[in-house]
């Protein structure tokens, strides 16, 4: 699901459950070819961190999809990011 108000993004960030993909690297700079997009495009728990520090838009972008559980939201990116890449986050999916 795609994060689109601040209600729904503070819940999620409260409750501390699901998986939360940034998709920042598609939406900045897109495919640039000097710009490693695979890296910032990253599946973090919504309990990371991370997460805590971001918001649910970036530059007034959508960027933040929430899944309920890690299958899920690896199902999803590998079907709809795979081209793009992603990685997962090093600190909360060791």
């Amino acid at each position: 699901m795609l994060v689109k108000d601040t209600d729904t993004w503070n819940r999620i960030i409260r409750e501390g459950e699901g998986y939360i993909y940034n998709d920042f690297g598609t939406q900045f700079p897109g495919d640039s070819p000097t710009y490693n997009t695979r890296e910032n495009n990253k599946l973090h728990h919504a309990s990371c961190t991370h997460v805590n520090r971001m918001t649910y838009v970036t530059e007034g972008k959508l960027t933040k999809h929430f899944f309920r559980s890690r299958k899920e939201a690896v199902d999803w990116l590998e079907k709809n990011r795979k081209e793009q890449g992603y990685t997962l986050c090093r600190y909360c999916n060791p």
